[in-house]
């Protein structure tokens, strides 16, 4: 069927393509076009904020200076004007990649912002420092504004954008310059060689933004030869107050409000005609930008019509084609369905048995459908018993119960998954493992088995009780080597049990211990002191049961208590799971 709709769907196909890649280019273009008109838009908020912020740093400066009645007033008149701007901003313009804490919401720097206010007099603070301070604010704003127009695919527009940007950086460092020009006049003259360096390369800087714009906007360079022109006394007057400045040889005594806020005055006036090319250039962008966008969406309801026509005659053909082959394809399907469901229930039926009982063996039932006795003449038996399991149980719900047994087994089976060891059983609180059955093991089995042992002993008396904080697990624990016979038991529900003298001499081992002890038969006992690293101790008294059960299985009367092992820290053994998701408290 595949096929079939291949042949008669290809020819669609790449026409649709065809038809979706014009598509898509109109409608990326008209996007990136209304995407550089909301910048644009944001560009003039944003230079009407660096403008206040520009006249704050001013203000700020003059005030400091502490020259003139009015500067403080002056000074809190810009504040308002600041927060307007910043106010009017849709979006928060500084990049996420700036990690200054500050920056990365409007809310921070408000905060940043009125601190700095709060703090002006407190922190003795100085003139220039605080045109530093805000030339570093304005910095940031402008590189981001960089950033964001520098992603856009401005297409035959970049030449008037740049010429935007530069506009713009070009009145930072004006405003720069009219910053250092006040504090030149407002304290009689620059202190030091760096300011008045800061001062000439500020001047030097928007000159050359300035031409910078020129070069690549017709629009600025129009805006230059006739505003500026019409401005001839303003800007005499300014280059005279420049070639003052640049002597630097007034009084260091006194400084002059009036000649500061002449130059104030002169140098805002230049700072609007920046202002007003920006504004021009601005409605030239949005003007190429229109004309963009109209052409977009003439090119995308041309692609729309033709790929609404395929969408409409395309599912009639496939309807068509689709009857033709429907039976097929059902017939095809439901086989599919019916084979995948087998597969499933024959995996999930093998997990299960996989569950139950070791994978030889399970592979084994599997292959022939049943699976004989085997006899091993070597293993070790582990168990254990919950001591108080009893009393617990009779003072704790069902649920409390569950959980207690859950946290307890949960560790078991997180420990033995490092040895060569098997979970023959779960009974209640007692747990049964054996080691070299149903995999053979040589003598290994009861080193396996006592490790094992010292360390879950080890782990479960870190581990508290559920609900009863403070209490911790207590346990006994017994171990036997021996011969056993291994087989499965039960058809419906199969189990892998194991027989034999052992699993009796290995539950006798558990059941007469002691709290927190590990109890040993005289024949693990020597297989350990033939391996060694093993510290074990005689047990010095027995009762006359235990020893009549031994003797009944003809073994040695004689039990040992398995201490440690030699240079083993079980510490630093804990590598399978974090003890900390089965309670640990180390």
């Amino acid at each position: 069927m595949a096929k079939m709709l291949a042949v008669v769907l290809l020819p669609l196909l790449i026409l649709t393509i065809i038809t979706a890649v014009d598509f898509s280019k109109s409608l990326t273009s008209y996007i990136n076009t209304y995407a550089i008109a909301e910048q644009i838009d944001f560009g003039v908020k944003l230079g009407g904020f660096l403008l206040a912020l520009q006249k704050e740093r001013d203000m700020s400066s003059l005030y400091l200076s502490q020259i003139g009645l009015d500067s403080k007033r002056e000074l809190l008149l810009a504040y308002p004007e600041t927060d307007g701007a910043l106010d009017n901003l849709s979006s928060w313009p500084v990049s996420p990649s700036n990690k200054q804490k500050q920056y990365q919401s409007r809310e921070h720097f408000v905060n940043f912002l009125n601190r700095h206010r709060y703090e002006l007099d407190s922190n003795n603070a100085t003139a220039t420092a605080e045109i530093n301070f805000y030339s570093q604010t304005i910095e940031i704003f402008i590189k981001w504004m960089y950033d964001s127009v520098s992603e856009l695919d401005t297409g035959t527009i970049w030449k008037t954008l740049v010429g935007y940007q530069e506009l713009i950086i070009a009145s930072e460092y004006i405003g720069r310059e009219r910053g250092y020009g006040i504090y030149y006049y407002a304290t009689g003259a620059f202190m030091d060689r760096k300011h008045y360096l800061l001062f000439l390369e500020s001047q030097d800087s928007a000159r050359t933004h300035f031409a910078s714009a020129r070069m690549y906007s017709v629009t600025a360079s129009d805006i230059y030869h006739t505003t500026l022109d019409a401005q001839n006394q303003t800007m005499r007057v300014i280059n005279d107050l420049r070639e003052d400045i640049k002597a630097n040889n007034s009084s260091v005594s006194e400084g002059s409000l009036e000649k500061a806020k002449r130059w104030y005055a002169n140098m805002s006036i230049y700072m609007d005609v920046m202002k007003s090319a920006q504004k021009m250039l601005t409605a030239k962008i949005n003007g190429l930008l229109k004309n963009n966008s109209n052409a977009d969406m003439k090119e995308m309801i041309i692609a729309g019509v033709i790929f609404s026509g395929i969408v409409i005659i395309s599912p009639l053909i496939i309807m068509f084609v689709y009857k033709l082959t429907s039976n097929i394809q059902k017939y095809s399907s439901n086989i599919a369905k019916k084979t995948k469901a087998v597969n499933r229930e024959k995996k999930q039926s093998e997990a299960v048995l996989f569950q139950m009982l070791p994978r030889t063996v399970a592979e084994d039932l599997k292959q022939n459908g049943s699976f004989n006795a085997e006899h091993f003449t070597e293993c070790t038996i582990f168990q254990s018993d919950m001591v108080g399991f009893t009393q617990l149980s009779s003072n704790s719900s069902p649920f409390q119960v569950t959980d207690m047994l859950n946290t307890l087994f949960s560790c078991f089976d997180d420990r033995i998954s490092i040895y060569d060891t098997y979970k023959v059983e779960t009974v209640g609180d007692g747990y049964m493992v054996v080691s070299g059955v149903p995999r053979r093991n040589g003598v290994r089995h009861a080193s396996e088995i006592a490790t094992l042992s010292l360390d879950l002993l080890y782990h479960v008396n870190k581990l508290e009780l559920p609900h009863l904080s403070g209490e911790r697990y207590k346990l006994r624990i017994g171990c036997h080597s021996g011969p056993v016979v291994a087989g499965v038991v039960g058809s419906k529900n199969p189990r892998y049990c194991l027989f034999g003298s052992t699993v009796r001499i290995a539950a006798l081992m558990e059941s007469s211990g002691e709290t927190n002890k590990i109890q040993i038969s005289h024949s693990s006992y020597s297989l350990l002191s033939a391996i060694g690293g093993f510290e074990m101790e005689e047990r010095q008294t027995m009762t006359v049961f235990m020893k009549d059960e031994l003797k009944k299985n003809n073994c040695p009367e004689t039990t040992y208590w398995l201490i440690q092992k030699e240079f083993q820290d079980w510490e630093g053994y804990s590598t399978i799971s974090d003890a900390s998701s089965f309670g640990y408290s180390f």
